[in-house]
Formats: C-alpha cells, structure tokens, sequence
C-alpha cells in the first residue's frame, strides 16, 4: 500500500486580532488551500486515512480548527470574518477534517513554539472518502476557527493529508 502526501499552507495577516468560533482563518488576500493532485487521474477518487496540522505558533490557548474540503474553490470570506458558504458551495462539499487537540511541538510560548494536531473526520468514520471535479484532481480547503483563539501575527497553518 503507497500512500500520497499532499500538502497547503495558509499565513493569516500582520495582526493579533482574536477569531471568535465559526471564523475563517485566511491570508490576506483570501483564497482557499489548494491541495492539488490528491487524486491520480482527473474525476478520481480515494480516501484521506490522516490528516495532520503543523501550528508555526504555540500559544497558552490552542485554536481549534475545522478543514473544510472542496472539490470546486468556493469564494472565501475575509480572515476574522464569519464562514458563510452558500447552499451551491456545500453542494461541493466533499468532507470535514477536526483538529481539536494541539500538542506542543516546541513548547516555547507564542511564536517561538509551535505544535501539532491530528485530524479525525466528522462524518464519524475515521476515513474521508474523497471525489475531485471530471477535468481536476485538486480539492480545495477553507479553514475554519472553532473557539475563541488569539493568534500570533504572520501564523503560519500547514495542513498534510495521506491518501489512499
């Protein structure tokens, strides 16, 4: 069994506003993860088995974070605003990653620690079975904060899934 590992990272703006949950977590300029060639061949189709997220920050209070998968780039709200995706954008919706748990990697505090979180599917399977577009192998990603969380300026959130 070969495993593919892909991967996307998002850096949120030069500031330390505070998310409040249900918030995109997005750069500057936003535009949702891109996790090109997750599939072999165009219309493919396969299964996440783990999903990892790397925290370039390691604050007092973890963030907890939800990944929404795409296979059409859904429009994306502003970084700190409310994720408000629309009733076609959910009909693309391919599945849902939680990373709740952060463990701290470098404990030193704030931005110069970091930690790490394991992804589990909220459909209660421990599997995301995935399915790109006809002319794509790509899925796009939207992050979304799930708790209040003060963030360090410029953290950095990379994303790496293996599929099977």
């Amino acid at each position: 069994m070969s495993f593919k590992k892909v991967s996307a990272s998002v850096t949120r703006p030069n500031d330390t506003t505070q998310y409040a949950a249900n918030d995109v977590w997005a750069n500057g300029t936003p535009a949702a993860l891109s996790f090109a060639n997750v599939v072999r061949a165009n219309d493919g189709s396969n299964k996440i088995v783990q999903a990892t997220l790397v925290d370039s920050a390691n604050q007092s209070t973890k963030g907890q974070f939800d990944l929404w998968l795409f296979h059409t780039a859904p429009a994306l709200d502003a970084d700190n605003a409310a994720f408000t995706p629309t009733d076609a954008e959910l009909a693309n919706l391919v599945g849902i990653i939680r990373f709740d748990t952060g463990i701290d990697g470098d404990a030193t505090s704030g931005a110069g620690g970091n930690a790490v979180y394991f992804g589990k599917a909220v459909n209660g399977f421990q599997e995301v079975p995935i399915r790109t577009k006809v002319a794509s192998r790509t899925l796009y990603g939207v992050v979304v904060v799930k708790n209040a969380y003060t963030p360090v300026a410029q953290e950095v959130l990379t994303f790496t899934l293996w599929v099977d």
